[in-house]
């Protein structure tokens, strides 16, 4: 069982910044404080055979009403998301709440190659440059086999003088101990039991304990970035030429499905970065698109291997993903064309920068 005196002192290691130079001062002189929430399954709540109504969220902001705070929380969070869709949806989902804190959870959810590092930093960027920027917490999981994007989140976090919180520095040296077993504290991939939901929320109330007795420092300008952001100003398109399908999930609630029948699908548009959001599923119905960028196949990268898109996917569940199709150095008018090859693609949008 993990105890109190456990928590408390995984809790106490995995601290790594308080991020002093961001504005703590002004959240905690506020009547109402607004938390905000972004990342993937485990912020959601949900575990490989079940799902958590309370989940660190909602234990977070309960510990901080129990602290006196009026508090409100927003969240942003599905299986499977990356730091990409989140920066594509968060003006919609997160910063119309104007939160004073948020917290980030994309360490196992990330590659750690250059992609995921400029889809990350691109998501900090959008959130610092609002015009009241707010206070960023990382919040750096492990998976069972020990995998984290802290190789570059670390360095990132510290580039921007940004709170962070590592499980691995608190949870790693505890499992060496016998202190607990991981079983106590997760599943058999990465999603935290009741009592691992509640090891996080200590770690982020033990942060803003520190928080409040932490000298504050003079806020500096905003860094270059660390190491580029094409991202920062991502705004997203629907397919809204055709009729749309309605969809269950909650954040891309419509889809244009493409196929034989339908034909092919195109739009132009000015941009100087494009992507395209489309659906993938393990369900054979699913199928593949040709993609053309002024009536030619896009220039082939890491991220985009073909100029075919493969919706169907032993991996997939009906999620979100994307393909990076374009990357110019000032923006143009382009058209983008998904040619069907077989079954069924659905298309929930495009995301560009202009």
């Amino acid at each position: 069982m993990m105890t109190d005196t456990i928590r408390a002192r995984i809790a106490a290691d995995c601290l790594c910044d308080v991020g002093a130079a961001q504005p703590w001062a002004e959240m905690f002189a506020k009547p109402s404080v607004s938390v905000g929430f972004i990342g993937g399954s485990v912020t959601s709540g949900f575990a490989a055979d079940r799902f958590y109504e309370t989940a660190y969220p909602q234990m977070l902001v309960q510990g901080m009403r129990d602290m006196g705070y009026h508090v409100k929380e927003s969240v942003l969070a599905a299986p499977g998301m990356d730091s990409m869709t989140g920066n594509l949806l968060c003006d919609s989902y997160i910063l119309p709440h104007q939160p004073d804190l948020i917290i980030l959870d994309f360490a196992i959810n990330e590659m750690t190659q250059r992609p995921s590092i400029l889809a990350f930093e691109s998501l900090l960027r959008h959130l610092l440059t609002m015009p009241r920027p707010p206070i960023i917490c990382l919040l750096l999981l492990r998976s069972q086999n020990d995998y984290s994007c802290e190789s570059f989140m670390l360095p990132m976090a510290a580039h921007y003088g940004l709170a962070c919180i590592n499980l691995r520095r608190g949870l790693n040296p505890a499992l060496e101990r016998g202190d607990l077993s991981w079983e106590e504290y997760g599943d058999s991939e990465s999603h935290p039991t009741p009592e691992g939901h509640r090891l996080l929320a200590d770690c982020l109330l033990h942060l803003l304990e520190q928080a409040r007795q932490t000298e504050p420092r003079p806020h500096p300008e905003l860094p270059a970035p660390w190491l580029d952001a094409p991202y920062t100003a991502l705004h997203f398109r629907k397919p809204d030429d055709r009729p749309l399908i309605p969809r269950t999930d909650p954040y891309f609630r419509e889809a244009l499905c493409i196929d034989k029948e339908s034909g092919a699908w195109e739009m132009t548009l000015r941009c100087k970065t494009l992507l395209v959001f489309y659906v993938t599923h393990r369900l054979p119905e699913y199928g593949d698109c040709t993609v053309l960028i002024d009536g030619a196949p896009p220039k082939l990268t890491r991220m985009l291997q073909s100029p075919v898109l493969r919706s169907n996917s032993i991996y997939g569940w009906g999620n979100a993903r994307y393909a990076q199709l374009l990357t110019a150095e000032s923006a143009a008018e382009h058209t983008l064309r998904l040619e069907p090859l077989d079954g069924k693609f659905y298309l929930l949008g495009i995301g560009y920068t202009d």
